[in-house]
């Protein structure tokens, strides 16, 4: 029974996890400066600062500047190819500006805000990127709702900073310890994009309008601008958020846990229309009954919940969701093949039609607050709000439900699909060779009966030669599709990949690069002065059982 139960969790949360433990912590670590400084800035001009007319207009001001920078920060981390290097350079920078944002002079504080505001967006794009590379569409929901909620939590610490102000310094020394720790970390693991890993002819302006790229683009950028409209409606009498944090945090925490799960399980477009469905539930419960009328009923309830406690709840189901979303399917997009290119430009565009739809629904449910106001409108439209809430709604899901879905639920099963893996010089030498259908592999010292590899291994270069010259093109072969077998190649500076499968799933070919990139990290000097040695590359062992294997795929 308990290992029943084991394997249940291991292949709920643990199959097809398989980041290496310092690149986790990097992102952990990385992630959490990030969020100490974001929560920080959040928590002392929005939770517990009044709100008024006088702050509306900074406020949109602050949601296009930051749409700005990650738009242009993510032209920046595409150009610079050491990205570790990147993030530990802006740090420093963005923590410098967060010291002058408390200087009582409002001048400094202004500068010290600006200092975050372009360089933050930098260190989320790149952090981001960092991610994305790591990860692939098995598992990039449930890391990343990991890291999210980890952190978040972690940096709700940054309240007691905004509370008790003399604490601040000691915000400074966390946030410089984690640079130490970050600086440790970035010696065992770097991430370097290299050229030859980004060729592509694609252009970004044609990947950017690509309809189903399009569609889920708009789609997040319409929920961002329900979102900001959530947070013009939802101010006290005080003018402050209603928002208990405690319960934003504990509901937060079990939903993102739950939808990190759905979008590596059931698929991106099922777990987002689930999520629009939920969200909907709270949008127009909020709209039907969180009206002027009942803000004075203090024993009012809605379906038996406390308003705040209501909110809260609607906070959590969208927030940090809508972020998990975003991150998981942008992700996805920028791992394509010929998207490589333009990864920090796709995830920095994302980010940045967030906040131009939190900037354009906060501006618009304003304006509607200020008719309700000065004119008759609320007699002539008295739940005119809520209306375009449930329109919007209702024109995302449906929306959604005319797409396609990124991750299917049969690439899954990706590990049942493989049957050979070859590894090749350039001229067709054998380097190394696995059979996935054969339980016991043969001993390195015998041959399989009725098989040669070298015979098989320079057939497969010369196939690959011979179409480069009947195509006259550069460009090198990807996919060999033969009755039912579909064979895949990724090529490194000094060798070929070939994996064959009985299955088209895209997930083998970021697989297949990911086992291609770290074999020729590991065994760089071996190609480059081999002279027929075959012998050396026998550790290949342990990079296929680490790239090819799924771990509780089936229960023992």
């Amino acid at each position: 029974m308990k290992r029943s139960i084991k394997y249940w969790f291991g292949k709920v949360f643990a199959r097809d996890v398989d980041l290496e433990k310092n690149a986790f912590l990097y992102l952990f670590f990385s992630f959490l400066a990030i969020t100490f400084i974001i929560e920080y800035l959040i928590l002392k001009y929005f939770i517990y600062m009044e709100a008024g007319k006088e702050r509306e207009i900074p406020t949109l001001i602050l949601f296009f500047v930051i749409s700005i920078s990650f738009l242009a920060s993510g032209f920046l981390v595409d150009i610079i190819k050491d990205k570790t290097s990147l993030y530990i350079i802006n740090l420093p920078i963005s923590i410098m500006g967060l010291i002058l944002t408390v200087y009582p002079y409002l001048i400094i504080s202004i500068i010290g805000l600006l200092i975050v505001v372009m360089t933050i967006p930098q260190l989320i794009v790149v952090w981001y990127s960092t991610l994305v590379h790591e990860t692939n569409m098995l598992n990039r929901g449930r890391v990343t709702a990991i890291l999210l909620i980890s952190c978040f939590l972690l940096g709700l610490l940054g309240s007691f900073f905004v509370i008790f102000e003399d604490l601040f310094m000691y915000l400074i020394i966390i946030e410089y310890i984690l640079l130490i720790v970050i600086i440790c970390y970035s010696r065992t693991y770097k991430y370097i994009e290299t050229e030859e890993r980004v060729q592509s002819d694609k252009q970004y302006s044609k990947i950017i309008f690509e309809k189903h790229f399009l569609r889920y683009s708009m789609a997040f950028t319409f929920l961002s601008g329900l979102l900001g409209g959530l947070f013009n409606d939802t101010l006290d009498f005080f003018g402050r958020y209603e928002i208990d944090i405690f319960t934003f945090a504990i509901v937060s925490f079990f939903y993102i846990l739950a939808a990190g799960w759905f979008f590596d399980n059931l698929g991106r477009k099922n777990t987002l229309v689930i999520g629009i469905l939920i969200v909907s539930f709270f949008y127009i419960s909020h709209g039907s009954f969180y009206i002027e009328e009942f803000k004075n009923n203090p024993d009012f309830l809605i379906f038996g919940i406390p308003p705040k406690i209501h909110i809260s709840i609607h906070y959590a189901f969208a927030v940090l969701p809508l972020i998990l979303a975003m991150i998981t399917i942008s992700g996805d997009f920028s791992t394509e093949r010929g998207n490589l290119k333009y990864r920090g430009r796709i995830n920095g565009l994302y980010t940045s039609l967030m906040f131009f739809g939190l900037a354009v629904g906060y501006s618009v449910f304003g304006l509607i607050d200020i008719l309700y106001a000065n004119t008759n409108m609320r007699q002539w439209l008295p739940n005119f709000p809520n209306l375009v809430n449930s329109f919007v709604l209702v024109i995302v899901l449906v929306w959604m439900m005319a797409g396609k879905d990124i991750l299917i639920s049969k690439e899954r099963e990706w590990a049942k699909t493989l049957k050979r893996l070859f590894i090749l010089t350039k001229s067709g030498v054998c380097l190394y060779n696995y059979d996935f259908m054969r339980k016991f592999q043969p001993q390195e010292n015998e041959k399989e009966e009725g098989f040669d590899e070298d015979l098989i291994s320079g057939a497969l270069s010369g196939v690959i030669t011979i179409l480069s010259e009947i195509t006259r093109s550069k460009k090198r072969i990807k996919k060999i599709d033969k009755e039912g077998n579909h064979i895949y190649f990724s090529f490194g500076k000094h060798h070929i990949v070939v994996l064959i499968a009985t299955m088209e799933l895209p997930i083998l070919s970021i697989k297949l690069d990911a086992f291609s990139g770290a074999f020729e990290r590991r065994f760089s000097t071996d190609l480059k002065s081999f002279q027929g040695n075959v012998h050396r590359f026998l550790p290949t062992k342990y990079y296929v059982k680490r790239y090819f294997s799924q771990k509780y795929a089936e229960y023992p």
